[in-house]
């Protein structure tokens, strides 16, 4: 007859069992955490690399803005959660009047692209329609060398139903002769400023509007500096910009990076009692072949 296990042997089997499972659990979470960054490095890169070729194909410059955002603060139970966010901005147009809150584009036809105001006043702040609260990110674009080389992000919120702004025109007959005729107007429509957030807008600036967003899941970061608190829950984390490069002819385009093309990413690991930032990689440049 087979006889029984003893009390030992029965010991040893459910140590080995439960080191087995241990370090099943502990490959799972590897193999888990090796897919997510994975997952990050792609998406990151992806976005780069539409960023720089939208500056091919449209001939205008881009940039991508990234920032750091603490969702949680660090409590005595509780780390801080942050998450990596980066938005991608195309050159639109340029400003050709400031007029108070209106910020004038008489070339671009803005009453074509957008749901248009039935008040021209500036200083009227009827609601029309119900979409007057209805706002958007309007982006400085004027000095692509500032944007590639400082790590701010400046933008401001603008009513996304545009406003009428005509300008009077001056005819004159004669040299001598600086009367006006009456009447005479040209059609523009303006953005109305909400909030400046940060930027002095004035005739002659350029001005983008975002077409890609990047939301990092919880824990991964551009770059290794964040806030704790969500007090000041925003830390910039560098730009990448980009402007069209030289075509050969050979329908591949060189160059046209400004500054740095990469942004290296990091995960918040637990180290003790707090969190630490390690290296989970830097991004390709987007100028080179797939």
């Amino acid at each position: 007859m087979r006889r029984g296990f003893t009390l030992l042997e029965l010991l040893v089997v459910m140590l080995i069992m439960a080191l087995m499972g241990t370090a099943a659990v502990g490959g799972y979470r590897a193999m888990q955490r090796g897919m997510e960054e994975r997952g990050v490095m792609q998406n990151a890169n992806s976005v780069i690399r539409a960023t720089y070729q939208r500056a091919q194909i449209d001939r205008q410059p881009t940039a991508i803005f990234f920032w750091n955002e603490t969702l949680r603060s660090q409590t005595a139970d509780e780390n801080e959660v942050v998450a990596g966010r980066a938005v991608a901005v195309r050159r639109h147009g340029r400003l050709s009047n400031v007029v108070g809150k209106l910020l004038v584009d008489e070339f671009a036809d803005l009453n074509l692209t957008y749901p248009t105001s039935d008040t021209g006043d500036e200083g009227d702040d009827e609601e029309d329609t119900g979409s007057a609260n209805d706002v958007m990110y309007l982006y400085p674009m004027d000095n692509i060398n500032s944007i590639a080389s400082g790590s701010n992000l400046k933008r401001s919120l603008v009513r996304t139903r545009i406003a009428k702004a005509d300008e009077d025109l001056l005819f004159y007959s004669g040299l001598s002769n600086k009367n006006a005729e009456d009447g005479a107007k040209t059609a523009a429509w303006a953005f109305q400023l909400e909030e400046p957030g940060g930027v002095t807008w004035k005739a002659g600036m350029a001005y983008g509007f975002e077409f890609v967003t990047l939301e990092l899941p919880a824990g991964y970061i551009f770059g290794s500096d964040y806030s704790r608190t969500t007090d000041n829950p925003i830390r910039p984390a560098g730009t990448c910009v980009f402007k069209a490069g030289v075509n050969s002819g050979s329908g591949l385009n060189t160059g046209g990076s400004v500054g740095n093309d990469k942004v290296t990413i990091y995960s918040l690991r637990p180290n003790g009692a707090s969190l630490e930032a390690k290296k989970v990689g830097t991004t390709d440049s987007p100028e080179q072949d797939l």
